[in-house]
């Protein structure tokens, strides 16, 4: 199985748990082909969603429902992006891009999983257990997805190369049973300690990359 496919595998099994995976590569048959290999192993029900980079904050949050609050004579709240795409996956388009207010926003939902909106009279937390995909098109290291973002991601692919066409050795069903057994999965101090020497040793500062590791 190649990096890509074990990837997707695995962000498509605990998305949430690992935040996601930032994605550096233009538009072209390497992304094409990793995306679809995500959709691939996620299983059936799975709300995937695409947030553009110029998303409304009532998009993204959530906000009144016009409709619903005339009928009601009250304020009713619908759900933003984040709140719709709950135990899934987010695709980020031209992340790099993104906003300081939205990577705040962004870097809360993986924090906390949830989303807080409170806007024109409504105020409601929905959960947000969501992973995410931050396609970075960059071309200058300045311009590179913001660190705050990517300090929460598992994965960091840089896709120049390609996406090897393997098959994947296990279906939707095998992926849902994985989901469900994630809660039963135990480790032993042995290889936290492991984890946290070999951070260490390699320089890394953030504790968020052993915490994902172990993940």
């Amino acid at each position: 199985m190649s990096d890509s496919a074990l990837c997707a595998l695995l962000v498509a099994i605990d998305p949430a748990g690992l935040g996601g995976v930032a994605l550096r590569t233009g538009p072209g048959p390497s992304r094409d082909g990793f995306l679809a290999l995500l959709r691939n192993c996620a299983t059936p029900g799975t709300p995937i969603r695409r947030m553009p980079l110029n998303i409304s904050d009532n998009r993204l949050l959530g906000g009144i429902d016009i409709a619903a609050t005339l009928r009601a004579g009250r304020p009713i709240c619908e759900k933003g992006l984040l709140a719709e795409a709950d135990g899934g996956i987010v695709i980020l388009a031209m992340a790099e891009r993104l906003t300081p207010t939205t990577t705040a926003v962004i870097c809360a939902a993986i924090d906390t999983a949830t989303v807080v909106t409170a806007r024109d009279g409504v105020q409601a937390t929905s959960p947000a257990r969501v992973g995410f995909v931050a396609l970075d098109e960059s071309l200058e290291e300045d311009e590179r997805l913001h660190p705050a973002v990517l300090d929460r991601l598992a994965f960091h692919l840089d896709l120049a190369d390609g996406v090897e066409a393997d098959d994947l050795p296990y279906d939707a069903d095998a992926v849902q049973e994985a989901r469900r057994r994630i809660a039963l999965v135990t480790c032993d101090d042995e290889i936290l300690t492991a984890l946290v020497s070999t951070a260490h040793a390699i320089g890394v500062a953030s504790p968020r990359a052993t915490l994902l590791a172990l993940k």
